[in-house]
């Protein structure tokens, strides 16, 4: 027979039936407390919260993503408030240690070095603004020189430049005037126009000055009439213009030429019919004409022709004209566009200073 089970063990418990012996020493300790954020975790061990997720960046809303992104960016501003907090650093520890490295830069040299390589930077720059401020100088004085040169060259140029030429000229000449009594200017004039030698078919212009060095200049219409002593008639006088010319034109001889610019045909018209008197004695030595002695005076001062002007027309141009007892032409005058009035000793020379006129002045038209 069976013993008694509830006989023979006396520690029967029907509580403890069926349950792991691992649990034996459970009675004796107390169970752990369990954490309220712990609900649901088995066999009573303890809840260890897991690190909570980083967040996506691309996930967060644009604002939250922007101020992460900025929050990234470190500055010096920054690194010294985290160095306050971490290390209860002070601002005026922290000046303190820049001094000391400062100090120790000065001691190595470091700092000296920097001072040197500026003070030589800064004496370069010195050296390249002299430099330069010295080109700028010469360049100056340069653009100086060369005006003052040119201006030169162009007061010495001026009577060549502005030449009362009244037709263009092949050939051209100076006469000062300066001291000149009236014989000697006529003389001298005359010299020009019937001695010197240029080729055939071309024109010389004498140009007249007065003074010398930079008071030079050319004389005028009305002074070459004074200086003369042409008995021109005071109705022409009030007319002429200031620019004129004495030249004249090579052929088988010299056929010299005067030309005188008006303002008034009619007064010149007239003044020339009352001065037909006294022409031929005025241009007798000018333009050597006949009735001069051997040495180039005049013989007499009354006319050597007893023949008066008369009228003719020169390829369609009025002219007066005066001839010799042999029917030579002696002298000629004209009025040409009724402003310009030509005196001259032959036809030939007459045509020849119409034809040039009428060229230009299709060139300048």
């Amino acid at each position: 027979m069976p013993p008694d089970e509830n006989k023979t063990n006396s520690n029967f418990s029907p509580l403890k039936v069926g349950i792991d012996p691992i649990f034996k020493n459970s009675q004796t300790k107390p169970e752990p407390a369990v954490s309220n954020s712990a609900f649901g975790v088995l066999n009573n061990q303890q809840y260890t919260p897991a690190a909570s997720p980083v967040p996506n960046p691309a996930t967060l809303p644009p604002n939250q993503n922007t101020f992460r992104q900025k929050s990234l960016i470190r500055t010096y501003k920054g690194d010294i408030e985290s160095t306050v907090r971490s290390d209860h650093v002070s601002s005026v520890n922290i000046a303190i240690a820049e001094n000391e490295k400062m100090r120790g830069k000065l001691e190595s040299g470091e700092v000296v070095n920097i001072q040197a390589e500026n003070t030589a930077e800064y004496s370069k720059s010195k050296i390249i603004i002299f430099v330069s401020l010295i080109l700028v100088v010469v360049a100056i004085i340069g653009v100086g020189i060369t005006f003052f040169l040119k201006n030169k060259t162009d007061n010495s140029t001026v009577v060549t430049q502005a030449l009362p030429s009244l037709i263009t000229t092949e050939y051209k000449d100076e006469l000062n005037s300066t001291g000149l009594n009236k014989n000697q200017f006529i003389t001298s004039i005359s010299a020009k126009l019937n001695d010197i030698r240029i080729p055939v078919n071309n024109f010389y212009n004498t140009y007249i000055t007065t003074g010398t060095s930079t008071t030079k200049k050319l004389i005028t219409a009305q002074e070459f009439v004074t200086l003369s002593g042409l008995r021109m008639p005071d109705q022409i006088k009030r007319t002429l213009l200031p620019d004129f010319m004495v030249g004249m034109f090579s052929l088988d001889k010299n056929l010299p030429f005067v030309i005188f610019k008006t303002s008034y045909f009619e007064n010149t018209f007239a003044g020339m019919l009352s001065w037909e008197k006294d022409l031929e004695k005025d241009f007798q030595v000018l333009f050597r004409l006949s009735g001069l002695t051997s040495g180039g005076l005049l013989a007499d001062l009354s006319p050597t022709i007893a023949k008066k002007f008369e009228d003719s027309v020169i390829i369609n141009k009025d002219v007066r004209l005066l001839r010799d007892s042999e029917e030579n032409m002696v002298l000629l005058y004209s009025i040409l566009d009724k402003d310009t009035l030509v005196i001259t000793t032959s036809e030939e020379a007459f045509r020849a200073l119409v034809d040039r006129l009428n060229k230009e002045k299709s060139l300048k038209r």
